[in-house]
């Protein structure tokens, strides 16, 4: 039997992007308070103050389900400090938890579109030269078989 740190759970590693893509929802906000679920003991809500919806439609406020503390995979917050939060809808109710606490710069970075592709300008030369050279051979072969003296 496992105890403390050995039983947590842990969150699947993945990209903030592919979090993002998978949620329901997701905003930045704020934690503003905490309140017991009536005859749910594992369970607490959590109220935020939404600064900014990244996806999904939400409201200024959201209550989110969530488990009580670090172990059981709740949020781990201070009040009134920004933090990326992504959510899944269980019927009518917000869910959520550790794996789907971000930064608000990795939620908002999350959302900007694919990284630009990198121009690959050593081989752009190298291919300019190949061909430039193959040209070069290719003219100098033509002009050989075309100019050749009569016998």
């Amino acid at each position: 039997m496992l105890t403390g740190e050995a039983a947590a759970a842990t969150c699947a590693p993945a990209t903030p992007r592919a979090r993002l893509a998978a949620a329901d929802a997701a905003f930045v906000g704020r934690l503003e308070r905490t309140t017991a679920i009536p005859g749910v003991r594992d369970r607490i809500a959590y109220v935020f103050v939404v600064d900014q919806v990244v996806k999904g439609k939400l409201g200024r406020r959201v209550t989110v389900r969530s488990g009580v503390g670090r172990a059981a995979l709740g949020f781990s917050l201070a009040r009134d400090v920004a933090t990326g939060i992504l959510l899944d809808r269980e019927g009518s109710i917000w869910v959520g938890g550790l794996c789907g606490q971000v930064t608000p710069s990795e939620l908002v970075e999350a959302t900007r579109d694919e990284d630009v592709a990198i121009v690959n300008w050593g081989g752009i030369a190298v291919g300019l030269l190949v061909l430039g050279a193959g040209a070069y051979f290719l003219a100098r072969e033509w002009r050989r078989k075309r100019y050749r003296p009569a016998p």
